[in-house]
């Protein structure tokens, strides 16, 4: 069983900047990101207004965001959470433990 201090379910933005956020002020914390996809797209078109993306295909959020942070990153996607035993169920019924859920 995988186990960590902290699960953050949802590897977009919001997913990204809670554990990111949340390992900065807890470094002692192992902190891991579980999504479903492989890459991550840029959630918003304020960058294709302003010109700072070139096309679709750098539309990227990358990984190295979250490596660097210190936060671990698992491609799974979860198909269970029991809220009371603190245990998420993956497709591959890999079980993670966790003490906080995000």
């Amino acid at each position: 069983m995988e186990r960590t201090d902290v699960l953050a379910i949802g590897g977009s933005a919001t997913g990204i900047v809670a554990a990111v956020t949340g390992k900065s002020f807890y470094p002692d914390k192992d902190f891991l990101l579980v999504r479903k996809g492989k890459q991550v797209l840029v959630p918003c078109g304020i960058p294709y207004v302003f010109g700072s993306l070139e096309s679709c295909d750098k539309d990227v959020i990358p990984d190295v965001t979250l490596s660097n942070a210190g936060v671990r990153l698992k491609i799974w996607e979860v198909t269970s959470i029991d809220h009371q035993n603190k245990i998420c169920k993956t497709a591959d019924d890999t079980e993670i433990s966790f003490e906080k859920l995000i």
